[in-house]
């Protein structure tokens, strides 16, 4: 597993990416469902699966030897904060005035 993340490929970036995304959204949906609360009134909270992608670049940046894994996060986090902004003003829930 430590073999694959250490390869310079653009697959390995989205995996990382996606990966630490869906990771907190998991474990925030598994946490509200427990705590019995529901989803939808949370929403907004869900942003907060940025921060483990930040993180994650962080990690590859600072090595400076894996360009092509930096860059795909870079794509990754701009790709999914624009689609998660676009479903929040969508849907409501966020408003501009």
């Amino acid at each position: 597993m430590k073999k694959f993340f250490a390869q310079d490929k653009v697959s390995v970036g989205i995996i990382a990416g996606v990966g630490a995304e869906v990771g907190f959204c998991l474990a925030l949906a598994v946490g509200l469902l427990i705590a019995g609360e529901p989803l939808m009134a949370h929403v907004r909270w869900f942003a907060g699966m940025f921060i483990p992608l930040i993180l994650v670049l962080h990690h590859y940046a600072k090595k400076r030897t894996q360009l092509r894994v930096t860059k795909t996060l870079i794509v990754v986090f701009f790709v999914t904060f624009l689609a998660f902004m676009f479903y929040l003003l969508k849907s409501n829930i966020l408003v501009l005035q």
